[in-house]
């Protein structure tokens, strides 16, 4: 121990406890004929039970200066005040504090009044309404206070499942809520002598200390206290960020680290490195930031650890245009200090401070009281500042840093900023895009295009390659050879078993997945950066030299077989294979992209390999990068692959026939018991230039709000679902209605088609539900295109169906161009009643 404050520790406080419980804390000091006297209430805001939130306990502070038994409104202060002494409390999460100040000759008459104020409070109905409006403007006024708004951000987004979430004073709109009945209940459980601490510093005789407040606190019986069960605040795992935007002038932040609390041997450690980096003008966070970098106005550390888990804070201010490299440089100075270190001189101005802080905790009989009564209530051991200063003595210089290394891991920040309104971004955006850069694009001689994109958000790489592909490249006899083919793509290749690649990649935590439909199939890659070269062999090797093992064709044959046949016991997916089947009839879009049972059984090696040398050719590739990855590291292997595709396109079948192929109304039979029914119109195709306008009345017609659903299934009750979709070529599609209804029923629903169907080619489309469909499509854009795998998806189609390939830059643009006139129009020409063809699916 420093030999500089041995003395302080000579004289230990003394305690008693009285029979009602009250457990008594006391220390003699006769330099001034001054005593401090304060009672700690065991119970703060984390105690509010089934009232969390609602700042309960700071209400009850207020309302215990408005009259007890023997005392009323405003007569504890005037009481005190006539003695010349000082009453306060204060509110705390897991403390509320009641204190009083005086001459020494009053200390009988501050007992009494502590007592009858903590004990024997009245709250009368009458105040408690006034004191509530206080109290709002006192949560206006927090709210106000741009440092107090920036911390209860912190301790928001820093605690999740503990109450130390939730502010002391409480949320405004519980608070609201509280009633005279609710502070009267927590009062009479909470306020028990057996749940308190009496602290009495000062100038007063020892051998009468006991008979005094064993009259006065002692009079109050002991109380029954239920367990109050308070949530532990679970390990946190990734990193937490809040930015509120307001009318500041400057940028507030505070950055912290979970730590350990008091009690945990760590907390020297703790407050000696809090010290070296934070303490007085000559912190080294200070130094660096406000000094050296000169990025920061104000810059402080502190450790605030009452609890488990404890803070390590960092607070800065900074002018906004200098806020983002702060934010930079302080992360910057964590890493450094937790691989360098620190100095002797470090160490021993950290020691020397804690030292004074000690000192300073006990230069008067208030503060010595302060001090004693955390370390009874908070740490429980009136002997702790010896051992402290014993294992502040004994930290070394290596301890320091291992605990900066592990405390200070970036990736469980919890960082809250107040930030002026000029650093929030203004005005309208037409999209999403504007963070993330342009897709760049080369083409190669054979017309293979490779399109690439870094994004060094997530640590992850994108590879995706995409060729057209589907029905109407296939024989007439092998429909569903695509999907086939691409399926076995994932599997074997000549050099490599499909377990071994599989193994190979999800052993890295990598994986690949094929895909296929009615107009491309595609083969999509993902593996974390380290790995991306090693992940373009392995997607080149499966796209250039596909085994296709007659063993694993037969069983990926038979689950493709199962996969039609379960679509074929739905009733809704039935029922649109079956429209599929009628509406397009002879032209090979009338084939799932499954194919048949019969189709699908009868494929062979030859079938899968000569769809596989028909599709890949350098004018049917698009291959797709995204993601996290080195350029030079992997695009010149792709481009090696891409390069020695051979030239040409496939052949396609290009007629578009008269549509629909049928018309008027079928019935199929299905043995359910319910029925589906479809409403069919021909459609424009994926590249056709009204489009857009198809889509903004397929999501029209598709509204849960809108005029269908609401006459089909509000107004009605014809249906369980009723809604719109389209089935699309790039030169052809199908727009239908479909519903699923009672058998009884169905022609009451093709009805309600009819009707909605006249009503838009007469025109009567609000503009209400116009801009409604068309808001829901463009944040249903500016959603898909969170990810960088979802980019790749969209480019890789657009590339292959002759669209712009970032099309949706001005996908706002466009949509936000279709008028209510080029809807009507739409309607008139393609919802023709003689082009239409109705197909009920009914039980046997």
């Amino acid at each position: 121990m420093l030999q500089s404050i041995a003395n302080l520790f000579e004289d230990r406080p003394k305690t008693f406890v009285l029979d009602n419980g009250l457990e008594v804390i006391h220390q003699q000091n006769s330099d001034h004929p001054l005593v401090s006297v304060q009672a700690w209430i065991k119970t703060g805001s984390i105690h509010e039970q089934d009232q969390l939130g609602s700042g309960l306990s700071h209400f009850l502070e207020h309302m215990l200066f408005k009259g007890t038994g023997k005392r009323k409104s405003g007569q504890i202060a005037a009481d005190v005040q006539a003695f010349g002494g000082e009453v306060n409390a204060y509110t705390s999460f897991d403390r509320t504090v009641y204190y009083i100040d005086g001459p020494a000759e009053s200390l009988e008459n501050i007992l009494d009044i502590l007592s009858d104020q903590t004990l024997n409070a009245s709250l009368p109905w009458e105040e408690v309404e006034k004191e509530r409006e206080v109290i709002l403007r006192e949560i206006d006024m927090t709210l106000d206070d741009p440092d107090r708004r920036v911390s209860r951000a912190l301790f928001s987004l820093a605690f999740r499942e503990s109450p130390l979430q939730h502010p002391v004073i409480g949320i405004r709109s519980l608070f609201e809520r509280v009633t005279r009945d609710n502070l009267v209940h927590y009062y009479s459980e909470r306020y028990q002598p057996n749940n308190m601490v009496l602290v009495v510093c000062g100038d007063f005789d020892p051998d009468r200390l006991q008979d005094q407040v064993e009259t006065t606190f002692g009079n109050y019986p002991r109380g029954c206290l239920r367990p109050v069960m308070v949530a532990n605040e679970p390990g946190q795992l990734a990193r937490r960020e809040s930015r509120l935007f307001g009318d500041f002038g400057i940028v507030r932040g505070l950055m912290a680290f979970k730590s350990q609390s008091l009690r945990h041997h760590n907390a020297p450690a703790l407050d000696l490195l809090a010290a070296i980096l934070g303490s007085g003008h000559s912190g080294r966070f200070r130094q660096h930031l406000r000094e050296e970098l000169e990025l920061v106005h104000g810059a402080s550390a502190s450790i605030w650890n009452p609890y488990d888990p404890g803070l390590f804070i960092f607070q800065y201010q900074a002018d906004p245009d200098k806020a983002h490299a702060a934010e930079a440089a302080i992360e910057a100075f964590l890493k450094e200090i937790a691989e360098s270190g620190f100095t002797h001189e470090d160490l021993e101005k950290a020691r020397r401070f804690a030292v004074v802080s000690e000192i300073h905790s006990r230069k008067t009989v208030s503060g010595l009281a302060g001090r004693l009564g955390v370390l009874a209530t908070i740490i429980g051991d009136l002997d702790y500042p010896k051992r402290y200063f014993q294992s502040i003595q004994d930290v070394s210089l290596e301890q320091l840093r291992e605990l900066a290394a592990s405390l200070f891991d970036q990736h469980t920040m919890s960082l809250s900023v107040l930030c002026p309104d000029s650093m929030q971004a203004t005005g309208k955006r037409t999209s999403n895009t504007q963070s993330t850069s342009n897709f760049e694009e080369k083409q190669f001689a054979n017309g293979a295009r490779l399109f690439w994109q870094v994004d060094r958000k997530l640590p992850r790489t994108w590879l995706r390659f995409a060729a057209c592909g589907g029905p109407s490249h296939e024989r007439a006899s092998q429909r569903g050879v695509t999907n086939l083919m691409a399926t076995l793509l994932n599997r074997d290749t000549k050099s490599r078993s499909a377990r071994q690649i599989a193994q190979d990649l999800e052993s890295r935590g990598g994986f690949m997945m094929e895909s296929a439909g009615s107009n491309t199939f595609s083969l999509a890659l993902e593996v974390m950066p380290e790995d991306q070269a090693h992940g373009v062999a392995l997607m080149n090797d499966a796209l250039a030299n596909p085994a296709f093992l007659e063993k694993t064709l037969e069983r990926e044959k038979a689950c493709q077989v199962a996969l039609i046949k379960e679509i074929q016991d739905d009733i809704l997916d039935y029922g649109r294979m079956r429209l599929r089947h009628h509406f397009f009839g002879q032209h090979p879009f009338a084939s799932h992209p499954y194919g048949s049972v019969e189709s699908v059984e009868n494929l062979s090696r030859n079938a899968v390999a000569g769809i596989h040398g028909s599709l890949l050719r350098g004018q049917n590739a698009v291959m797709v990068a995204a993601g996290d990855f080195d350029e030079a590291e992997i695009l010149p292997r792709m481009e090696s692959f891409l390069s020695a595709l051979p030239d040409g396109a496939p052949e396609k079948c290009l007629d578009i026939p008269f549509l629909p192929a049928a018309s008027g109304i079928i019935h199929e039979h299905m043995d359910r018991q319910q029925s589906v029914v479809f409403q069919a119109y021909p459609d424009v195709g994926i590249c056709h230039e009204h489009h857009m306008v198809a889509q903004l009345l397929d999501e029209i017609l598709s509204d849960m709000s809108g005029a269908l659903f609401k006459s089909v299934r509000e107004d009605q009750s014809l249906a369980y679902f009723v809604g719109a979709a389209r089935m699309l070529a790039p030169e052809l599609g199908c727009f239908y209605l479909y519903a699923g209804t009672h058998p009884d029923s169905s022609e009451r629903v093709l009805q309600s088609f009819e009707n909605e169907i006249l009503r838009l080619r007469c025109g009567e489309i609000t503009p209400e539900e116009i801009e409604s469909a068309r808001t829901r499509l463009c944040v249903a854009n500016r959603f898909s295109l969170q990810t960088p795998s979802n980019r790749a998806t969209k480019l890789s189609l657009n590339a292959l169906f002759g669209r712009p390939p970032m099309a949706w830059l001005d996908y706002e643009e466009r949509l936000g161009a279709v008028t209510k006139d080029d809807l009507v129009q739409f309607a008139v020409e393609h919802f023709d009643p003689d082009k239409c063809l109705r197909l009920v699916i009914t039980p046997n």
